[in-house]
Parts: structure tokens; C-alpha cells; sequence
């Protein structure tokens, strides 16, 4: 283990109550219980300066109700903002020109996904919103920052969690099973059935697998249990209990992938749906069931609500996200976190309480390359330096050339 993170709360005791938030260019929003929206300009950290937020804006009418849900698609110019079981849509520059989704009334989840598709062979920047109201799916999609069209989709059951996996292929979870959603033929595949055990016997390796060997989804009219038997059993993934027992999340990772998630162990699928399963041969095991998870280039970043026992206070978790191994854990302090997010493309990290709102700060490359080489952890610095964004590609060769020298010369004299 090394330090990854540094934690610094730079909002305390607000005095009205986060309910969501986002982060984009150097703006924070915050949602709040009352309906309003308070805008934050960041100013990025340098050798000589620390990391400084004010406040540019408060609009305090700007929902009528507590606003659960913010996000944003950048290469539209939207502002998505779900208060009051309703999607409104804003510009996102000026923040006005509210346009309520009425179709989507009743909404409880969000999911948004922006991409370079060839259509006709020309290249254009496709953005989706999707979103879940009742027993429909409503998707609405940009080409080009320009309004193309919307489409409803009907869902048999509730839907608990769900995330684009690709511009076509929509994830999500209900409260018995894993499914997807292929938007242009509106069709619903099982990609994992539901009477498997829980997600904890995965870890053991005693499921049978599932329908298609678990290389991903098996299409059918609607979704269906599938048969046992293969080689892949122990990736074998169902929910198990009632729907009040059951956390699910489906976050995204770096390229393309999604981490799907039950109570405290995860799998990852990549964009077609399919299990990543050469390069992760095991199921990712959190010490505490997340709350919520996000991402940097190099690390799964968890948050729980439960700190653990006397001895370790912690509410959350760093792991490698290419080996799984943990990194790091933290205690924010104050109250507990409620949501963990990135911006920038997933170079910076926010967590935020009722209250409060924390960043976390990246330990220098550098020094945790030099930490995990000092404590002879070589799997890891290879790892490291192969997934960092602060790295120039041209130095990342000349590192793992140096690294695999150094684990070469401990193996020889591990066996001399």
C-alpha cells in the first residue's frame, strides 16, 4: 500500500444540504434539498498556489423541489437536472432556458454517454441521455451539439441502476439481474440471469456459468433465465434477496468498460458487454460494501457509509485498477459521504456530504512510482506507469524498461 491521495475539505458547514453535484471545466455545481443551485469556479493547484474554489452564483429557485440528479453533456451544451420525479434540460453556458422532458415524469435514474460514431462513414459526435421514468426508458440523442431525436423503450421491471456501455448498448440492473438494452434494434438481452447465487459466491468460484459461457449476452425476445454448464462458472453473476436488500451500481471506467457491482464484490464488462475476463481473472472485492465509485486512469475509487471497526476508521478505498490490489484507505471526516465522482476526464476526484464537499489530490507520480518501488511491489509500478495520464508516453517506455530490470535482478537474487 502508498498514499495516492491527499484529502482536503474545501467546503465545510454549508448551510443548506447537498442533494447532487458535478464538475466540468473549472465549475462545480451543487443540487441542493431547497431547489437551489449554487455554481463554483475551481482553480487548479500549481507548485505555488493551492487548490482555490469560490462561489460565482447562487440560483435559488432554480428547481422547485430538492434536486437529486445533475450531469452534464459538455459537447451539447446541456445542463440535465432531475428534481421532483421530472428531467429539465438547461443551456448549459447561462444555465436558463429550462426544457421540462415531460415524458419522463416519474424519473428516478440517469444515465448520459458522448462518443465519435462513423455514421454514413462521416465521423460525428453522438451524445445520449438516458432516462429511467416508471416502466420506460426515454433516450434522447445529439449529433453534432444538435438535437436529433427521442426515442421510448418499455422496461418489464424496475430498474435499479444503468450506464450507456457504448453508443448503442445501454447496462442496467434491476432487483433480480443484469441486463442490456440494444437501442437500435429494442431489444433486451439477459447478461446475467437471475437465479444464480449472489454476487458473494462469485468470489468463491461455486456458481455454474451461465447462457453463453459468460463471454456476454445472450439475446432473447425478453429476458429469460439461461442454462447452466461451461468452463466459466465462476463468473457466473445473479442478484439474490429482495429489492430492498439489493445495491447494485454499474459505474464507468476508463476505456469503455463498466464495473458492475452487488453489495461488496465487482466485475468488469467492456463495451460490448462482455466480461473483461483476460484481463481481470478474478472478481474485484471491496473491504466494505460501495455507496459509490469513480475512477482516475490508474484507480477504482470507492466510498462506503460504514468506517469499519475501532480500529480502522475508514470510509474510502483506493485499489489499483489494473491489478485490484488495495492502494489506500481514508477517512473523510465530518459527516459521511454520500456521492464520489470525477471531472476533467477523470483527472480529478470529488466526494461530498450533506455539508461538505472534498477533493481528493493525487500524491505526485513520481513519489508513488518511488513508494512502490521501494517496497518491492514491481507488479504494481509496472501497472502505474502503464495507466497514468500524468506520464508522457515517450518516458513510460524508459520506466517499465528500468522497473523490469529491477524485477529481474530481485527474482535472481530472490533464487541465488
Amino acid at each position: 500500500m502508498h498514499n495516492a491521495f491527499d484529502i482536503r475539505a474545501v467546503l465545510r458547514q454549508l448551510p443548506v444540504r447537498i442533494e447532487s453535484a458535478v464538475a466540468y471545466s473549472d465549475r462545480l455545481l451543487l443540487g441542493t434539498a431547497t431547489g437551489a443551485l449554487l455554481m463554483y469556479r475551481v482553480v487548479e493547484p500549481t507548485k505555488d498556489r493551492p487548490l482555490n474554489i469560490s462561489l460565482m452564483e447562487t440560483k435559488k429557485a432554480f428547481a422547485r423541489k430538492a434536486i437529486e440528479h445533475l450531469d452534464v453533456i459538455k459537447e451539447a451544451g446541456v445542463l440535465v437536472c432531475l428534481a421532483d420525479g421530472l428531467v429539465t434540460l438547461y443551456d448549459l453556458h447561462s444555465l436558463s432556458g429550462a426544457t421540462p422532458l415531460n415524458n419522463t415524469r416519474g424519473a428516478n435514474l440517469v444515465a448520459v454517454h458522448t462518443a465519435v460514431d462513423y455514421i454514413d462513414g462521416i465521423p460525428t459526435l453522438v451524445s445520449k441521455l438516458a432516462v429511467h421514468a416508471k416502466r420506460k426508458l426515454v433516450v434522447l440523442e445529439w449529433r453534432d451539439a444538435e438535437f436529433y431525436k427521442s426515442l421510448e423503450y418499455s422496461a418489464a421491471e424496475k430498474i435499479t441502476a444503468m450506464q450507456f456501455a457504448s453508443a448503442s448498448l445501454l447496462v442496467v440492473s434491476t432487483a433480480r439481474e443484469f441486463l442490456t438494452l440494444q437501442l437500435s434494434q429494442n431489444q433486451w438481452d439477459d447478461l446475467f440471469p437471475a437465479d444464480t447465487a449472489s454476487l458473494r459466491t462469485v468470489a468463491a468460484g461455486s456458481l455454474s456459468a451461465v447462457g453463453n459461457n459468460g463471454t456476454g449476452p445472450e439475446s432473447t425476445s425478453s429476458p429469460q433465465p439461461a442454462s447452466s454448464g461451461g468452463m466459466w462458472g465462476s463468473w457466473g453473476i445473479g442478484l439474490s434477496g429482495s429489492s430492498t436488500d439489493v445495491k447494485t451500481i454499474i459505474a464507468r471506467m476508463p476505456g469503455e468498460k463498466l464495473l458492475l457491482c452487488h453489495e461488496d464484490i465487482g466485475v468488469f464488462i467492456n463495451s460490448a458487454g462482455k466480461l473483461c475476463r483476460q484481463e481481470y481473472a478474478d472478481p474485484t472485492l471491496f473491504s466494505r460494501v460501495p455507496t459509490g465509485i469513480t475512477h482516475t486512469s490508474s484507480y477504482v475509487i470507492s466510498i462506503s457509509s460504514d468506517h469499519g471497526g475501532s480500529d480502522t476508521k475508514t470510509n474510502v478505498e483506493v485499489r489499483n485498477i489494473g491489478t485490484q490490489a488495495l492502494v489506500q484507505q481514508l477517512c473523510l471526516t465530518d459527516e459521511t459521504p454520500m456521492q464520489v465522482f470525477n471531472g476533467s476526464g477523470g483527472k480529478h476526484v470529488w466526494a461530498v456530504g450533506r455539508h461538505t464537499v472534498w477533493r481528493l489530490i493525487p500524491v505526485p507520480i513520481q513519489q508513488q512510482v518511488e513508494d512502490v518501488l521501494a517496497a518491492g511491489q514491481y507488479d504494481e509500478a509496472l501497472s502505474l506507469v502503464a495507466r497514468s495520464d500524468s506520464i508522457l508516453e515517450s518516458e513510460k517506455e524508459e520506466l517499465t524498461v528500468k522497473i523490469r530490470w529491477l524485477r529481474a535482478r530481485w527474482l535472481f537474487r530472490e533464487q541465488a
